[in-house]
């Protein structure tokens, strides 16, 4: 049986603004799905309002994590904090995806330049898993 969380919270994001979104590294075989449920079911004993609240805070953290990418692209210390901020947890919570993009960003931060570009993608891959979500 398949369940979908859906919170109202994730409405900000447009259907148009989720189909303007061009990823930079298109899915491969081996890319992991945009969002496990059945991970995050496991994880909350199947517990519904447990995993609102839980994706609630998600949401917040996903937001806070990639404005922080943005705004410190020239504070290496900062970016790495935020992208590691944010690999943690998505994978938490089962967006895998977006984790794997994190951690992409993570290892990819050797300039400012670097930085930002990851910082675009990680964006990406967030207006994705919260569209997703709802």
């Amino acid at each position: 049986m398949q369940v979908r969380v859906s919170l109202g919270v994730f409405a900000m994001i447009t259907a148009s603004q989720v189909a303007e979104v061009e990823l930079h590294e298109p899915a491969q075989e081996d890319e992991p799905a945009i969002f496990d449920l059945a991970h995050l079911r496991r994880y909350t004993l199947d517990d519904l309002p447990l995993q609102r609240e839980i994706l609630e805070l998600f949401r917040v953290q996903v937001l806070d994590s990639v404005a922080k990418l943005r705004a410190s692209c020239d504070d290496r210390s900062a970016w790495a904090m935020a992208a590691h901020t944010l690999k943690g947890s998505a994978r938490c919570v089962g967006a895998f995806r977006l984790g794997r993009a994190a951690e992409r960003a993570e290892r990819n931060s050797e300039t400012a330049e670097a930085r930002a570009r990851s910082a675009g993608r990680v964006a990406e891959a967030a207006v994705v898993t919260l569209a997703h979500l709802g």
